[in-house]
């Protein structure tokens, strides 16, 4: 009986994960926080595409997707709670304003907190800013004590800064983003997404960088529906 209901449990969360009052819920929490912060504006749906990517090589199931995107798209929704004088700020930051930009990761978790279909993306929200080494905030956590689709979107969050253009500076170019990670391996990022990053051919990456989310997604979902009626067919064929 135990076993039943934690079935129904894992069910109904994951129907609730893909519901559409859900995802209006994250849209309007994206919505908010591009009013607040101008540089977020393509940002949150680009790494969202890049971590798809990633998430997609690494075998991660539908609802690990799901997560992904969530935590991709909801990653700096902390900076809501960052002054304006801060979050605006066109000069350099002071320590002291630092240090109140760092708890954003924090302050996304309580904006999060008590939201269930989210409690898996929250992980990624609270964790982005970790490093395989350690030396990540806020909590300094290393290694696989890092939520692995928090890992996942570093390398996505990295990757798209580096390639994005800047007021100060013109984005990298594609091989030269890509050494820079390879060479941040085993220090700020995950190896193994590492690997995986280099495993997808630049073009996949241009044109993940150009196509709208909802396609990316909708594209991976069909991936997952078609998988499981073959699945489906195999099995009544057996009978």
């Amino acid at each position: 009986m135990k076993d039943t209901n934690q079935s129904h449990t894992q069910t109904s969360s994951t129907f609730n994960l893909y519901s559409h009052d859900n995802r209006a819920t994250v849209n309007v929490l994206t919505a908010t926080l591009k009013i607040r912060d101008v540089e977020t504006q393509g940002h949150s749906e680009r790494v969202a595409r890049f971590s798809e990517l990633l998430g997609r090589e690494l075998g991660l199931n539908r609802t690990q997707m799901k997560s992904l995107e969530y935590g991709a798209l909801l990653h700096d929704i902390g900076k809501i709670g960052v002054p304006d004088a801060i979050l605006r700020k066109p000069g350099p930051l002071t320590t002291e304003e630092w240090a109140r930009m760092r708890e954003h990761p924090l302050l996304g978790l309580r904006i999060l907190s008590g939201v269930g279909f989210l409690e898996s993306a929250a992980l990624v929200v609270v964790q982005h800013h970790e490093r395989w080494d350690g030396r990540g905030y806020p909590y300094g956590l290393s290694g696989t004590a890092i939520d692995r689709n928090a890992r996942i979107f570093a390398v996505a969050d990295a990757f798209d800064a580096m390639i994005s253009d800047r007021v100060y500076r013109a984005g990298r170019p594609f091989a030269e983003a890509s050494e820079e990670l390879r060479r941040r391996a085993g220090q700020q990022f995950d190896p193994e997404v590492i690997e995986c990053f280099a495993r997808i051919p630049q073009r996949e990456w241009e044109l993940a960088r150009e196509r709208k989310l909802e396609c990316a997604i909708d594209r991976h979902e069909r991936h997952f529906i078609q998988k499981a009626a073959s699945l489906n067919s195999s099995a009544l064929a057996g009978r």
